[in-house]
């Protein structure tokens, strides 16, 4: 692993623990704050990496964010407003 590789998953892992202490609606949030952003850096992709991996492993339904390829990557994440619905434990886009 190389140094940068190492300093990549130290970020990511402070954040997993970040994100493992917060709720549902404080996740959407987060991810809420990233669609209104069009900047983008290395620090950006550790977050969302966390991010998306927490949501998942709580089986958020994220197909309304999330595109996947059938061997389970991700090809893309839509940057766009959401909402958490607790009923269907799903997010939905928010129309605007």
């Amino acid at each position: 692993m190389t140094n940068i590789d190492s300093y990549a998953q130290t970020r990511i892992s402070f954040y997993e623990a970040r994100f493992q202490n917060e709720t549902n609606d404080q996740l959407v949030n987060n991810f809420n704050s990233l669609a209104t952003s069009r900047g983008w850096t290395a620090e950006r992709s550790y977050f969302t990496t966390a991010l998306i991996g927490e949501l998942q492993r709580r089986g958020i339904d994220l197909s309304a964010i999330v595109q996947t390829e059938t061997h389970g990557k991700v090809l893309s994440i839509a940057h766009r407003p959401v909402r958490y619905d607790r009923e269907e434990q799903a997010l939905v886009a928010i129309n605007k």
